[in-house]
C-alpha cells in the first residue's frame, strides 16, 4: 500500500472517529434523560439510566459506542483494521475510566456534577482515540476479535437484563447524596426529576 494512500485511509478513520466522540457525547448526554422524557416507560430503561447508579451511567457511553460503530462499520470496514476489538476496548476504558475516576474522586469531594460530566468527556476523548490507533494498527489476532466479540455481546445483555434485575452491590446502587438500598428502576421519581 502506498503511503499517500494510507494516509487517506488514516485520515477518514481518524474523521470518523471525532464523530464517534460528538455522538458519543451528544447522545450519551441524552440518554441520561430519555427515561425521565419517556414518562418512566419501563421498557424503555434498558436504552438510558433508570437511576443515579454508576452502573446506569455507564449506559451512557455504552449504547452510543455500540449504535455509532454499527453505522461506522459500514463506511470504513474496507480500510479499517481490529473494528471489534477498537471498539470492545473503546468502550472497556471509558468505562473503566468512569468508574475508577467516581469512586476515586467521591469520598473526598462528594458527588461534584460538574466533575461528573467532565470526567465522562474525558473517557470518551481517552477511549475515542485508542479505538482510532486500533482501527489503524496492523491487523491483530482472531482470538482478540472472538473475545471482543463475546464481550461486546455480553455487555448489550448485561446493560438489557441489569436494569430489570440488577445486582445488590454499590456499583448497582441508586445514589441521592447517600446510598439509598434502592436498585433499578425505582418507586418514586418526584424527588430527582430535572423535567417538571
Amino acid at each position: 500500500m502506498t503511503t499517500v494512500r494510507k494516509d487517506i485511509e488514516d485520515r477518514k478513520l481518524l474523521l470518523w472517529e471525532v464523530g464517534s466522540f460528538v455522538f458519543i457525547g451528544l447522545f450519551g448526554a441524552a440518554l441520561h434523560f430519555v427515561f425521565e422524557l419517556s414518562e418512566f416507560w419501563r421498557p424503555i430503561g434498558w436504552l438510558g439510566a433508570v437511576n443515579e447508579s454508576t452502573w446506569e451511567h455507564l449506559k451512557l457511553v455504552f449504547w452510543p459506542v455500540l449504535i455509532y460503530g454499527l453505522v461506522e462499520y459500514t463506511y470504513v470496514r474496507d480500510v479499517a483494521n481490529n473494528y471489534v476489538i477498537a471498539k470492545a476496548a473503546s468502550v472497556l476504558i471509558m468505562m473503566g475510566i468512569i468508574v475508577a475516576a467516581w469512586y476515586i474522586y467521591t469520598p473526598f469531594l462528594g458527588n461534584v456534577n460538574w466533575l461528573n460530566i467532565a470526567i465522562f468527556y474525558v473517557a470518551t476523548a481517552i477511549g475515542v482515540f485508542v479505538s482510532y490507533r486500533l482501527l489503524a494498527a496492523d491487523p491483530l489476532s482472531n482470538r482478540y476479535r472472538l473475545l471482543s466479540l463475546v464481550i461486546m455481546l455480553s455487555l448489550v445483555l448485561a446493560f438489557s437484563l441489569f436494569t430489570y434485575y440488577p445486582p445488590r452491590f454499590s456499583l448497582f446502587e441508586h445514589f441521592d447524596l447517600q446510598d439509598t438500598g434502592e436498585y433499578g428502576i425505582l418507586d418514586d421519581y418526584e424527588d430527582i426529576r430535572v423535567f417538571r
